[in-house]
């Protein structure tokens, strides 16, 4: 199993790459994105870079890019995952790369990139698009101390 940081790591790249798609840093994210896959020979390289093509030319043609993107996103999230399972090793490879994305977007395409880092057991929430809506359950308030007999609820 893909550690959480690693499956927020290939979330991150999934987002960053469709939010290169559709703009000037296009060629430069899909070469940089078509390495990494590549890493495997050049048939996994020209089968990502081909399906790169083909997602990036339905956000062309989209009448509304930004859904498409939201629709593209996870797709891309999964075989980032599925890369960082075969290849854990390109991790930071994948962080550089999605540093060097995110700096190349144009302002209005940054929207589409979203970093969330949890640390220390913490618990971090993101959302592109959307909402977060977080219910926990079973959570009760820790326990007061009795109150001395005979006192009153709420004096002093």
């Amino acid at each position: 199993m893909l550690a959480e940081s690693l499956v927020a790591l290939a979330g991150a790249g999934g987002t960053a790459l469709v939010g290169a798609m559709a703009t000037d840093a296009w060629q430069s994210v899909r070469s940089g994105a078509a390495g990494l896959f590549g890493r495997d020979g050049e048939g996994r390289h020209h089968a990502v870079a081909t399906r790169l093509d083909h997602d990036a030319e339905l956000v062309v043609r989209a009448a509304d890019p930004d859904r498409v993107r939201g629709a593209l996103a996870p797709a891309w999230q999964v075989e980032l995952e599925s890369l960082l399972t075969e290849r854990p090793e390109l991790a930071e490879e994948l962080r550089a790369f999605v540093a060097r994305t995110v700096a190349s977007l144009p302002r209005a395409a940054q929207h589409w990139t979203l970093n969330v880092t949890a640390r220390d057991h913490g618990r971090a929430y993101g959302s592109l698009g959307g909402n977060v809506v977080v219910h926990e359950s079973g959570r009760a308030e820790p326990p007061r101390p009795p109150s001395p007999e005979g006192a009153a609820e709420g004096s002093s």
